[in-house]
């Protein structure tokens, strides 16, 4: 595991100095680059999330909590990624009030994925008191 992240982080600096190289004679190209090697990164560490996503199952069933509030969980938790890497790129690209709207728009659809976990926690407060 931080074989490959030391590997993707090679990457990621070699890719970074021919973005400036090509960014002086083409911009447009230097920006691929650079979004073409975040869907890469992105791609292989979404190969990842599968293991850690079974061992939070388990640990949920071995704790007997309902199931059905990790989904939110892991919803905003993807949402915040892809959020993030949105912004990012409109910020690469020169684009921050693009950006700026991605990332509010972002945060309002976290809190509302997030709805049933507030409610929940409202209804087990209020069954201790």
């Amino acid at each position: 595991m931080e074989a490959e992240l030391i590997r993707i982080a090679g990457i990621g600096i070699v890719t970074a100095l021919l973005a400036i190289v090509l960014s002086d004679k083409k911009p447009e190209l230097g920006m691929l680059l650079g979004l073409s090697f975040g869907v890469m990164a992105l791609v292989i560490a979404l190969g990842k999330a599968g293991a850690i996503l079974e061992v939070i199952k388990e640990s949920i069933e071995q704790a007997g909590i309902d199931g059905k509030l990790l989904v939110p969980v892991l919803k905003v938790t993807g949402m915040a990624y892809i959020t993030q890497f949105s912004v990012d790129a409109c910020k690469d690209a020169g684009q921050n009030a693009i950006a700026a709207k991605i990332e509010t728009v972002g945060k309002i659809m976290m809190m509302v994925t997030a709805v049933p976990i507030a409610t929940s926690l409202i209804r087990i407060i209020s069954g201790i008191l």
